[in-house]
């Protein structure tokens, strides 16, 4: 059975003075979105992203998380000791991947770092 996608049929007109509608574009264009979805979002009191790369991260950040939690499955299943040196390896990596995730944020609140 296929899904009908629900579509968005009733209009709220508002009216703004052009610098407050380029200020509204300039944002939602910050944002990675439409000045619509910008809008419903902030009037609907959505917690918004500030960027793309703010997405990008919070996607890696759960992959890190979901390679965690194989590696804790994997570790319950397999107790033996050559196998404990890989799983000890991967854990290495993931740090290794955590620690250069929080550098990149934290080096761009500086507004001399360069970009990760």
């Amino acid at each position: 059975m296929r899904r009908v996608k629900p579509v968005r049929n009733a209009a709220v007109i508002v009216r703004v003075f052009p610098e407050e509608r380029d200020i509204l574009r300039f944002n939602a264009g910050v944002h990675g979105m439409s000045m619509s979805e910008y809008i419903r979002q902030t009037c609907l009191g959505i917690r918004l992203r500030k960027t793309p790369e703010e997405k990008r991260r919070l996607r890696e950040l759960a992959r890190i998380g979901a390679n965690i939690n194989q590696l804790a499955r994997w570790a319950n299943t397999y107790k033996r000791a050559t196998e404990a040196v890989k799983v000890l390896a991967a854990l290495a990596g993931i740090e290794r991947r955590i620690a250069e995730f929080a550098s990149c944020a934290s080096a761009e609140n500086e507004p001399e770092a360069e970009p990760c």
